[in-house]
């Protein structure tokens, strides 16, 4: 009976040739684009899952409150591991991860920086990383043993084995012996802890002393614990308070400074911006591109269905004579649900493929690894979209075409005018609605990134380039820094003389949210003043443009204005200072400073931050002498900003890289540009509206099908009254327009919904940044206007060639 079925469906749908390519190429595209979104969102989804009792796993989350707000950050003290363990026996292990990079060889021709963890001797009793070789109960009990991935072991050793190998590493002045005791599976894409080497955290001793390891107050990496069932997070918490009063003592202070566990399930899907060394993706954008994926999914659904329904005039007679052959209601339905299942199959294979094409694209514009893997997850996906699809397209023709009562059809032609004009028209102004939705919003999008694009930032990042000075460890904060300077101030001193230099300068800090270390103290009254710092050397001012509207600029020589600040205009409103180089800033902590100068406001950070109060100085003394906290959320290794006099960029990086050589002539050379700093701040927003564009000319195109299949089918059935109106002398243009009529109602029904909802959904969107920027009315005018010339064609075609047909043709048999 099912063989028959399969037989019956395949030749109606070989017959209806048109009908069936368009139902394919329809939901073929919105399968292979969904297909990709779906298994976007499961493998976002899936982070850290694939550690075995990830349900016990939690990551270490430190309050504090500063000017009455309570802080969070995700870097906690050294000494939080030890005393958790002590604390609570509900912590079964706990590990330290703190990142850093250093100079590695193997021979001195092969210098390169090598990114690495330090991690406690409990990193593989949480994790479940895979351990190609070694012992995990082992690998990270010495101090000098490294762990490697394969990555990093074909980088330095290529085919060999790497066990027992040894590995130079820098660590505070000197390069130090790492043996590779240990070679992992290079971790997979779904890990929130990425890395290359792991070693052991007892490394931390060469670049953070033994009173800021001891210290509450100093922040450094990250804590991970596991514990012995999930339903003790709420035990430990509890037990924090009474922790805290014990280990402070007199410095204790009730909900001042607290700690709380966050678990490792749910650190990956996060809208909080500061969530520490876990990369995250932001629930809004899962639902937004499932929503994406769904309306496309319907848009090919509806096209399915509105066919269907225009078909009833010839599918009418087959239900008729197929029931006074008998058939039961059940059967007709089955039929006619075999034939959307036969096209949905035959869409998913084709989507299959098409998801496979737009991989590579796909993980382009998201930045991701996502490989297509059809586990029980992936293949569970599948057939749910098949089976959700077959009953939404066939669905509603199965039962309603199935319902026909033979008496009625069998006795004459039955028009695609009966009694379900209205629903036809409802999905297909729907469609349409959909489609103007998803325009409307890439047009805001658009329009939004454009402007942050163009937005006078306040300095200039043309030609700017920035070059990473060497790293230099120390367990004194203020000496790594200031010998960093040094050694930055070598490599700027040799690029002053060659004519390819416009300017260079010294900078800790670049642009971008949060990269301007954040400092505060406090006023007269009591409160706390915040604002942002960074530390500078060299042509600063003029290498980035800026502007200074008060006073005058830092001496570039090194060691002059050491006791010198600037400050920028928000700085000096917030202080209600209107002659800023007159004052000193108000708390007698700090050492004598002058604020030699006032520059005019820029945008340090993203665009989707205000404005903050600024400084800028030379020597990190003249600030750390009187700030009561400090929240560094950079590198503290400066950098070299260099500023080109022309466009030949080859020439101008052989030029560094050769300046480079002969100052540092044993280190790698790594540079990156300005601008490049600057696009990468808004790269999530501009990655949706790409998507939101893609989805948008899908959605076009697949109407734009539905619409051509509709209006076809409309005035096939209407061909006896064309002929019939012709006879009578109506012209062709006056035909046209009867049908034009009827579908551009549906078309401005659909835009005159979806102009001003769009406008109302991108709200939200368009209000987390600081300049905002909507489209003229004009521009929606156009929309509109395109939308109705769109609908104007396609139904104008499909008119004028039934006004050809000779009416002799058409009325022959009345």
């Amino acid at each position: 009976m099912f063989k028959n079925y399969f037989k019956i469906a395949i030749r109606n749908l070989t017959k209806n040739k048109l009908h069936t390519g368009i139902n394919l190429i329809g939901l073929s595209l919105g399968l292979g684009v969904s297909i990709l979104i779906f298994f976007f969102v499961q493998f976002e989804l899936s982070f850290d899952d694939f550690h075995q009792e990830s349900e016990l796993i939690y990551r270490v989350q430190r309050h504090e409150r500063i000017d009455g707000e309570i802080n969070d950050s995700y870097s906690v003290p050294i000494i939080t591991a030890p005393a958790l363990v002590d604390e609570f026996p509900q912590i079964t292990h706990v590990t330290r991860v703190i990142g850093g990079s250093a100079q590695a060889y193997l021979d001195e021709s092969t210098t390169q920086s090598q990114s690495y963890l330090m991690v406690g001797p409990d990193f593989f009793k949480i994790f479940d990383f895979e351990l190609i070789q070694g012992d995990k109960e082992q690998v990270l009990t010495d101090k000098f043993g490294v762990v490697i991935t394969e990555k990093v072991a074909q980088k330095y050793f290529a085919d060999a084995n790497p066990i027992g190998k040894s590995i130079r590493i820098r660590m505070g002045d000197n390069f130090e012996e790492y043996q590779v005791v240990g070679l992992l599976k290079n971790p997979p894409a779904n890990s929130s802890i990425q890395f290359e080497m792991l070693m052991n955290d007892q490394n931390m001793d060469f670049s953070i002393g033994k009173e800021m390891q001891n210290s509450w107050y100093n922040v450094f990496g990250e804590t991970y614990v596991k514990v012995t069932r999930p339903d003790v997070k709420w035990e430990i918490e509890s037990g924090i308070d009474p922790m805290m009063k014990k280990v402070l003592g007199e410095n204790y202070v009730k909900g001042d400074y607290f700690f709380s566990l966050h678990a490792i399930t749910t650190m990956h899907i996060s809208d909080n911006p500061k969530n520490g060394m876990v990369e995250t993706t932001r629930p809004d954008l899962l639902l937004i591109l499932a929503g994406i994926a769904f309306l496309i999914l319907l848009i090919a659904c509806i096209n399915f269905t509105t066919m269907a329904i225009g078909r009833s005039t010839t599918r009418a007679k087959e239900v008729g004579v197929r029931k006074t052959m008998g058939a039961e209601f059940s059967q007709l339905v089955l039929q006619f649900l075999t034939e959307a299942f036969l096209i949905t199959i035959s869409a998913a294979l084709v989507g299959l493929l098409l998801a496979e094409v737009l991989l590579p694209t796909f993980n382009d514009l998201f930045e991701k690894k996502l490989e297509l893997v059809y586990g029980p997850i992936q293949l569970g996906i599948l057939i749910s979209l098949i089976l959700v699809i077959t009953g939404l397209a066939g669905a509603y023709p199965a039962f309603f075409i199935s319902s026909l009562r033979p008496i009625k059809v069998l006795k004459g032609n039955l028009s695609v005018r009966f009694g379900k004009q209205a629903l036809r028209k409802g999905l297909v102004a729907f469609q349409f609605f959909i489609s103007f939705l998803l325009i409307a919003t890439t047009l805001i999008m658009v329009n939004q990134m454009s402007a942050i694009r163009e937005y006078d930032l306040g300095f200039d990042q043309e030609m700017v380039v920035l070059v990473d000075i060497p790293d230099v460890p120390s367990t004194s904060f203020v000496k790594s820094i200031s010998e960093g300077f040094q050694q930055a101030e070598k490599f700027r001193q040799a690029l002053t003389g060659r004519i390819e230099v416009s300017s260079a300068a010294l900078t800790i800090s670049i642009y971008g949210d949060n990269a301007f270390w954040n400092a505060g103290f406090p006023l007269e009254d009591g409160k706390q003043f915040n604002f942002r710092v960074n530390f500078v050397g060299g042509d600063y001012i003029k290498t980035l443009g800026l502007e200074i509207v008060e006073g005058r600029d830092f001496l570039v020589e090194p060691g002059a204005d050491s006791s010198a600040i600037l400050i920028n205009e928000k700085f000096a409103q917030a202080m209600n200072w209107t002659d800023a180089t007159a004052q000193m800033l108000p708390n007698t902590d700090f050492s004598p400073h002058q604020i030699v100068g006032v520059v005019k406001d820029f945008h340090h950070s993203s665009l989707y931050q205000e404005i903050e109060p600024v400084m800028l100085a030379k020597s990190p003394m003249t600030v750390f002498s009187g700030i009561t906290n400090l929240s560094i959320s950079s590198s503290t290794n400066p950098k070299v900003m260099v500023k080109g006099t022309g466009t030949d960029f080859e020439a101008f990086r052989s030029m560094l890289e050769q300046e480079w050589g002969k100052v540092f002539p044993s280190e790698a050379f790594s540079f990156s540009f300005m601008d490049e700093a600057v696009e990468a701040q808004y790269r999530a927003d501009e990655r949706l509206g790409k998507m939101v564009f893609l989805a948008a000319g899908i959605a076009i195109l697949i109407a734009a099908m539905g619409l051509l299949a509709m209006a076809a089918l409309s005035i096939a059935g209407r061909t006896k009254e064309i002929g019939i109106r012709k006879v009578l002398g109506a012209s062709s243009l006056s035909i046209s327009w009867m049908f034009n009529k009827e579908f551009l109602f549906i078309t401005l029904a659909g835009v005159l919904i979806a102009l001003p909802l769009s406008w109302y959904l991108m709200q939200d969107w368009s209000a987390q940044f600081a300049v905002r920027e909507w489209p003229s009315w004009i521009s929606f005018i156009v929309l509109a206007l395109a939308g109705i010339g769109f609908t104007l064609a396609i139904v104008s075609a499909q008119a004028f060639r039934a006004t050809q047909m000779n009416p002799v043709t058409t009325l022959k048999d009345e």
